[in-house]
């Protein structure tokens, strides 16, 4: 079973002065018993022109892939029917589709599957190939219009379609753009009912609207769906690109449903919903903390040293509430207990305030915590920041019941980051003045107040301004700062993981050769890399899980060799 829901998922900021404007909604199809959050894969469905998001084709699949475990949203384009027409322009539906994949992301859903019927499998290729969204992961082509202009001039006959154009331009030229209305009734071509702007956009003769220059550009597996092979255009039969996987079937639509849950792309929609969510507390000297904690339903009985679980810290100022820890946790917890942690530094206000050495007392309490519920071996898993932090406690504390570090997109040693973002003299001033500060017993008062671009290995060199009470500063990014990951990960002496992607802002293929020349005595380190993902690891949350999990497992078999 399924359920149908209405959902609305963006507003148009233009439609009414002074407010966000609610448009239509969009047709939101669910599994049985969905819980939000739950990380699954999920397709978005766009119409066809002149079509509505209760097109047939989509009253077909959304039921039928809901049933299979996946979300379906059948997405309200803002050019839905002849009435959306009129105004909106191509780059439309490029917003209409990130608002789409933002609300199923931000709702739980992981992998996310385009499918365009007609008109729509521009749209969709369009998206994937100028928005660069990594969270999508599939592109479906139903039927696809290779060249609009080429379609309506078709249908239309040539004579009319250059004095429709001529019409069209004139009113443009003249200041009349978005007011003289043009229309053009074909045979073949569903009805065009535009203003004069958007009809050139869409159908004129230099629209960008043309699917075979997009598809030289398209990375992500393909599937191809046409009544016939006669009607695709000759290039998707060409050599797909190394980078993309194409498949093409033909036939009846009435299979479609099959080939997009049953392995067009090897996806699968089975429920992650066999694990349950606790918010906790934990008491350290001077507050309180709280954490999530993720379990399985039900958990095999298990022998004292079997009971498994991963510890997450964040990165700087984020939380337990951190996007990819919601996204990680759920898949890891099928099998293992996770908790998402807070501690002194969470948040902003933690940024600015919290000392290095606070974070050794919250580790310690969230370690006893869950050998209170009986957790005895814990894998420490550090993002970002949480990096050092899961690091430099292992390498001060020890604890026993750890067996494993990981280091996802490890960060990079702070006070020759810091050092280099700011430039030397920049950094020396912020110092003495922090130093200044402290020894007028004004640490926690006065605020060091910086600029910082990004070094390398960043792409961007991104620049923002930096804030932080000179005693959390010192402790953290000083020139004395015991906060240098090369350092404490020579302390693990127990398995340790690197995860990155490959555009990641701190850690490129010399980085990870530092950190592994530098862990001596950890009995094996082991490095996982993404493919074009940036730091964040958006687009390779539930992936960087699932290996997560992996890596886990592998470790306690090669401890029980």
């Amino acid at each position: 079973m399924s359920s149908l829901h209405l959902v609305n998922i963006w507003t148009d900021p233009d439609g009414v002065p002074g407010g966000f404007n609610p448009m239509a909604h969009s047709l939101f199809w669910l599994p049985e018993e969905y819980r939000v959050g739950q990380p699954r894969p999920a397709f978005i469905f766009v119409h066809r022109w002149g079509g509505y998001p209760h097109d047939d084709l989509a009253q077909t699949l959304g039921p039928h892939l809901a049933e299979r475990g996946f979300g379906f949203l059948a997405v309200c384009m803002r050019r839905r029917g002849v009435e959306g027409q009129l105004m909106a322009l191509p780059d439309n539906d490029v917003r209409d589709l990130k608002l789409a994949v933002d609300y199923l992301t931000t709702n739980g859903f992981s992998d996310i599957y385009l499918i365009g019927e007609e008109v729509g499998a521009w749209s969709v290729l369009n998206y994937h190939v100028n928005a660069k969204d990594s969270r999508v992961k599939g592109i479906c082509l139903v039927d696809p219009v290779e060249d609009l202009p080429a379609w309506l001039q078709n249908d239309i006959g040539s004579e009319d379609y250059a004095a429709t154009v001529r019409d069209a331009g004139v009113a443009a030229r003249q200041g009349a753009a978005m007011d003289y209305r043009i229309d053009c009734f074909g045979e073949e071509v569903p009805d065009v009912s535009m203003q004069a702007g958007p009809f050139l956009a869409w159908w004129g003769p230099m629209a960008a609207t043309r699917l075979s220059e997009l598809y030289k550009k398209v990375h992500a597996p393909t599937l191809i769906f046409a009544e016939s092979e006669a009607s695709l255009p000759d290039y998707f039969g060409a050599e797909p690109a190394p980078q993309r996987r194409e498949a093409r079937h033909f036939g009846s639509r009435d299979q479609l449903h099959d080939l997009l849950s049953e392995g067009a792309w090897h996806v699968c929609g089975d429920p992650i919903d066999s694990t349950k969510l606790e918010l906790v507390n934990v008491e350290t000297d001077d507050c309180s903390l709280y954490g999530f904690l993720w379990e399985p339903l039900s958990s095999p009985e298990q022998s004292p040293g079997e009971r498994v679980a991963v510890l997450l810290m964040h990165g700087l100022t984020s939380s337990p509430t951190s996007v990819l820890f919601q996204k990680m946790a759920p898949v890891l917890a099928q099998e293992v207990a996770v908790l998402a942690m807070e501690s002194h530094r969470s948040g902003w206000s933690g940024h600015e305030t919290a000392l290095l050495d606070d974070e050794l007392q919250d580790f310690d309490a969230w370690i006893e915590f869950l050998v209170s519920r009986g957790y005895d071996r814990v894998v420490l898993a550090g993002a970002s920041m949480g990096s050092l932090s899961i690091g430099r406690y292992y390498s001060l504390r020890q604890p026993e019941e750890v067996f494993g570090l990981a280091h996802l997109m490890p960060t990079a040693d702070c006070p020759d980051w810091f050092r280099a973002a700011a430039g030397d003299g920049p950094y020396a001033e912020a110092a003495a003045n922090a130093e200044q500060a402290m020894a007028e017993n004004q640490g926690d008062i006065f605020l060091v107040d910086v600029d910082v671009r990004q070094p390398p290995p960043s792409l961007s060199g991104g620049r923002f301004r930096w804030t932080q009470n000179a005693d959390s500063w010192l402790s953290w990014w000083g020139p004395d700062a015991d906060s240098r990951n090369s350092e404490h990960i020579a302390n693990a002496d127990v398995p340790v993981l690197l995860l990155s992607g490959t555009t990641d802002s701190y850690n490129d293929e010399d980085r990870f050769a530092e950190l592994k020349a530098a862990a001596v005595k950890a009995p094996s380190v082991d490095e996982i890399w993404y493919e074009d993902i940036d730091h964040g690891l958006a687009g390779a949350e539930t992936r960087t899980a699932e290996d997560l999990l992996g890596w886990i497992h592998s470790r306690i078999a090669s401890s029980q060799d």
